[in-house]
C-alpha cells in the first residue's frame, strides 16, 4: 500500500525531471543574427559615445544599434547585447549629441535650504534643452548620409564608417 509521503517524494521528482527537460530543451535559439562590429572615425580621430544605427533596407525589418567606446569602436546589438545585426541591406545613421552646460549649482547641501533656494531659484523649466552635435547633420538622417552595409552569413562583418565634424 502507497503512502502519503510516496505521493509526495514521486510528484517531487516527477516534478523536477519535468523542469529540467523543459529547461534544457527550450533554450532560445536566437534571431539569427550575425555579430557586426567596426570604427568610427570623425575627421580621422575616433569618437567616444556616437550611436550607429543599421536601419534595415527597405524599411520593415529589425534595425540594429551599438554605441563607440573611447577608441571609436562599436558592437551592434538588435535583441540581446552585443547580439549584431540580421542578415541583409542596412542604410547607416551616426550621431553623437551632448546636452549644452547649464548654470546650475554644481554643489548643493540638501540640509542647507541656502543651498537648495540657490539651484531651486536657477531652475527653468521653460527653458529649451539645447544640445551640441559633434557630427554634420547628414549623418543623422541613414537615407542621406550616404552611409551602407550589407551584413551577410559567413562574410566578415566589419564596417568602418569615416564621417565629417559639423
Amino acid at each position: 500500500m502507497l503512502r502519503f509521503a510516496d505521493y509526495s517524494r514521486r510528484t517531487v521528482i516527477l516534478s523536477s525531471c519535468a523542469l529540467c527537460l523543459l529547461v534544457s530543451g527550450c533554450g532560445n535559439p536566437g534571431i539569427g543574427t550575425i555579430p557586426v562590429e567596426g570604427t568610427v572615425l570623425v575627421d580621422g580621430k575616433p569618437i567616444e559615445g556616437a550611436m550607429v544605427i543599421f536601419h534595415p533596407e527597405p524599411p520593415g525589418g529589425r534595425a540594429a544599434s551599438g554605441k563607440t567606446d573611447a577608441n571609436g569602436v562599436y558592437k551592434l546589438t538588435t535583441e540581446i547585447n552585443g547580439d549584431g545585426a540580421l542578415p541583409g541591406a542596412y542604410q547607416i545613421s551616426v550621431t553623437k549629441h551632448v546636452n549644452a552646460e547649464d548654470d546650475l549649482p554644481t554643489k548643493v547641501d540638501p540640509n542647507d535650504p541656502a543651498s537648495l533656494d540657490a539651484i531651486y531659484s536657477k531652475v527653468d523649466a521653460r527653458k529649451k534643452q539645447v544640445s551640441k552635435n559633434f557630427i554634420g547633420k547628414q549623418y543623422e538622417n541613414p537615407k542621406g548620409s550616404g552611409l551602407t552595409a550589407t551584413v551577410e552569413k559567413g562574410k566578415e562583418s566589419k564596417f568602418n564608417f569615416e564621417v565629417k565634424s559639423k
